[in-house]
């Protein structure tokens, strides 16, 4: 088991997942791919307003680059060899997108992330890659 993808989205849930793969890494000597995408879809896009103005809408951008160096530095001091990965789109999407293009062997994620109301909506990240994935996922509650 060379490769373990381990999305992340910031929320103190996922943060769970970080054991498993740290124990998974050092027993196999796995590199960890820790990897955020931001949806650009708003949660409520009938309710969406594009004439905000540009300085008071968020930077998905840096939303992911903070969220995956945050990630981080939970594997400092491990060992343990540790890369970022972001993207911006669908999250399900781009989840399986990476597992792929990076030949990983293993995702490790949480149940889920999300508020309730956005899960009820827009399905649940979790659920789709566990349908969709080529590769084993294991999901942690």
């Amino acid at each position: 088991m060379e490769k373990i993808l381990l999305p992340i989205d910031g929320s103190q849930i996922c943060c769970k997942a970080f054991e498993y793969a740290k124990k998974i890494a050092e027993k196999f000597n796995s590199k960890i791919i820790l990897f955020n995408s931001q949806d650009l879809t708003p949660p409520f896009g009938w309710l969406y307003d594009p004439v905000i103005p540009k300085n008071q809408k968020h930077n998905p951008e840096k939303i992911t680059e903070e969220i995956v160096e945050e990630g981080k530095k939970a594997f400092e001091g491990t060992g343990i060899n540790v890369i970022t990965k972001t993207s911006l789109g669908d999250p399900a999407t781009t989840i399986l997108e990476i597992s792929e293009r990076e030949e990983c062997d293993l995702i490790i994620m949480c149940t889920h992330g999300m508020s309730k109301s956005k899960r009820f909506l827009l399905g649940s990240v979790t659920n789709k890659v566990v349908l969709y994935s080529k590769i084993p996922v294991l999901v942690v509650r």
